[in-house]
């Protein structure tokens, strides 16, 4: 592990001790994060050199805002659908904003950035679903081999659902020609993946292990959804686009890495699959040191080939 990348635990592991997160009982974390959201408003930011524009996106329930952001005065020929992350269960999309103008900064595209429900609001279905109708907005505008998917955490998570829900309900649209998750999560489904995860305890500064069993258990509602919602590396990957994976070693989700795998190969996808010596949840979400930016730049030159 390079001396950067220590350091960068090291951060991680001093901020986790003072934050105070919740305790990872279930009923806790989920008044914790219900109060969190509840006081999420959205607002169209201002700014004199980017374009927001709020764009509503309609499911059996709801309406919901996706905002397109775009640098004044650009017409990309390609579009990014960005989403961000909190275990589907916190509604960080406010606060996670500023990474997707960023990117913004290095990519030649549009953006969109769904400010999905979280599940303390409905079950986790609800934001799959409204994040593929978010999809389907995007091809009035832009060919699917025009499309990249970027996804954070949970937001990874969901864009590899998008593929298991087009197949599942045979939605006779494309797929993105390309899919970048970052760190998606899965529940482990069987006493095997959950030795595989225990390996993991005391590793990871961020989550975890007993809160991804616990982000399971709130993401489903109380409702019997379709495994490959919760256990979200057992879905159908077939018909996509490229598909990219990144985790860091020191992170609890990488137990899913040869779940994803054993999936995606079953599949016949085009996929890759990276793990990061040395590096935590969602590293390549930024440009701070020399290995964070090697994967942010590969991923940047992966959508301007769109």
């Amino acid at each position: 592990m390079s001396f950067s990348n220590k350091i960068i635990m090291g951060a991680l592991r001093l901020v986790m001790r003072f934050s105070n997160p919740p305790e990872q009982d279930v009923d806790k974390i989920y008044a914790h994060a219900k109060a969190h959201n509840e006081s999420r408003v959205f607002k169209v930011p201002k700014s004199g050199r980017i374009e927001y524009i709020d764009q509503k996106i309609h499911t059996d329930l709801e309406s919901y805002h996706c905002l397109r952001i775009k640098r004044k005065g650009q017409k990309p020929s390609r579009a990014v659908l960005y989403i961000c992350g909190g275990g589907g269960v916190y509604d960080h999309c406010r606060a996670q904003l500023f990474l997707a103008k960023k990117l913004l900064k290095w990519v030649d595209a549009e953006i969109y950035y769904p400010f999905y429900p979280p599940s303390t609001k409905h079950p986790i279905k609800e934001a799959s679903r409204m994040i593929f109708e978010t999809y389907k907005v995007m091809l009035d505008e832009y060919s699917h081999e025009k499309i990249g998917v970027v996804g954070l955490s949970a937001g990874g998570t969901a864009a590899m659902v998008m593929i298991s829900w087009k197949n599942y309900y045979e939605q006779d649209i494309p797929l993105p020609a390309l899919t970048i998750a970052l760190s998606p999560g899965h529940v482990p489904a069987n006493s095997a993946e959950r030795t595989s995860l225990a390996a993991y305890r005391d590793v990871d500064p961020c989550i975890p292990v007993e809160m991804i069993e616990a982000y399971g258990q709130i993401n489903r509602g109380g409702q019997d959804l379709e495994p490959w919602l919760i256990h979200t590396a057992h879905g159908d990957f077939r018909n996509a686009g490229q598909i990219l994976l990144y985790f860091g070693e020191k992170e609890s989700l990488a137990f899913g890495a040869p779940v994803y795998r054993e999936f995606l190969k079953k599949a016949g996808a085009d996929y890759r699959i990276h793990v990061e010596p040395g590096m935590p949840h969602c590293y390549a979400a930024v440009r701070i040191n020399k290995t964070t930016r090697r994967t942010y730049d590969e991923i940047v030159a992966l959508l301007n080939g769109l």
